[in-house]
């Protein structure tokens, strides 16, 4: 619950309003009727995505054991895909889900 009125779907994206959801409805049909192209990460940002997320869990699964949901449960949420994936690695935050940080 947040007292904005905002609410976090399944997979932790977070949706500030019901505006914003019909928003994200409609851009999900305009990409799937392909009138909008897919601005996904390029094969060096997965692979980094990828790399940075087994290296959190390696050292997750030495001091908590296996965690319940895609994400970790302290994680934060992502500024820029809207995502509760943010952790804190290398003294960065860093999220999972993107790629994003906040040290460039």
């Amino acid at each position: 619950f947040d007292p904005r009125g905002g609410y976090f779907k399944k997979g932790g994206r977070y949706m500030p309003s019901l505006v914003a959801e019909i928003g994200d409805a409609i851009e999900c049909h305009l990409r799937m009727i392909g009138m909008l192209k897919d601005d996904g990460l390029d094969e060096h940002q997965k692979k980094l995505v990828a790399e940075k997320r087994a290296q959190y869990e390696s050292v997750a699964a030495k001091t908590e054991g296996a965690s319940e949901g895609d994400f970790p449960p302290g994680a934060q949420l992502c500024g820029k895909c809207n995502t509760k994936a943010m952790i804190q690695m290398d003294g960065c935050l860093t999220c999972l889900n993107c790629g994003d940080s906040k040290c460039g």
